[in-house]
């Protein structure tokens, strides 16, 4: 209390009076005063500044962890990743995007892992898929590759449906494949592919050019149900597709490209021979 008693009657000497401070009698005072009192105002304030310095942790308009700042390989989220660098053109929930919906659950359980990291990571030549994988010339680790494939493959089934189509396969009988497209495609698409009331032309040289043939294998086993293209499973004026059968609807479609575009469309080969 001394030392508060002593400080304050500086202070009071000094600041308390109207009058002209004795400066003279100012100075002896603070002589008066301890070395002890001394040490005492200089923590209070040292303590007052620490306390100013740790409240600027909360500031308002202080950033959130979260809002740092973060390298490109730091990102270790599956929504995040998918959003930046898959939902252009795949779309996701409540967003359509011009290719196929690879968070199709039919999707996600046909296609192979090794496939779907092979094409996430290296791309498709000759269409217009990148490969995102820094080996190929895009931004993403091979961590991050692999937490797209496991994120897309956890969108499978849980059960397991039986007689599943295999996601690849050999090109089949084109003339028979008109047969099949007339009963089981014709409704959507016209009986010539050329489009219909429901559905675009599946003949047009300019989207035959951009796909390949997986693509068009793909698109028939799994569908387009964000457009209301069942998938091959679920016919609605028919049994289920067979192998077979989604093998000659894709030759037939094939068979619709230009001779010089036959091999800008075929695809690299990807892992036990399949083609994206």
């Amino acid at each position: 209390m001394k030392h508060i008693r002593s400080a304050f009657g500086v202070w009071r000497l000094a600041f308390g009076d109207r009058e002209p401070v004795d400066m003279t009698l100012l100075r002896y005072s603070i002589a008066r005063v301890a070395p002890s009192t001394i040490k005492f105002l200089g923590c209070i304030c040292l303590t007052a500044s620490l306390l100013v310095l740790s409240g600027c942790d909360r500031l308002p308009g202080k950033p959130k962890e979260s809002d740092r700042w973060q390298p490109a390989e730091a990102n270790k989220d599956f929504k995040s990743l998918f959003a930046m660098n898959c939902r252009a053109c795949h779309g996701d929930e409540g967003v359509i995007g011009p290719s196929i919906s690879v968070l199709d659950p039919f999707y996600a359980t046909i296609v192979p892992g090794d496939v779907l990291k092979k094409v996430i990571a290296e791309g498709i030549p000759r269409t217009g898929m990148p490969g995102f994988a820094r080996s190929s010339g895009g931004e993403l680790t091979d961590e991050q590759v692999e937490i797209l494939v496991n994120g897309i493959k956890a969108r499978g089934n849980t059960q397991k449906e039986d007689n599943l189509p295999p996601y690849s396969a050999p090109l089949g009988n084109a003339g028979h494949g008109s047969e099949v497209f007339n009963q089981d495609c014709a409704g959507c698409h016209g009986q010539l592919g050329q489009g219909g009331k429901n559905g675009g032309s599946v003949v047009e040289p300019d989207y035959l050019r951009l796909v390949s043939d997986q693509y068009l294998r793909s698109v028939i086993v799994a569908g387009r149900p964000e457009l209301g293209m069942p998938n091959s499973q679920k016919q609605p004026k028919g049994p289920p597709m067979s192998s077979e059968d989604i093998s000659d609807v894709v030759a037939w479609l094939v068979s619709h490209r230009q001779p010089n575009e036959v091999a800008q469309a075929t695809p690299s080969p990807i892992p036990n021979g399949t083609p994206q």
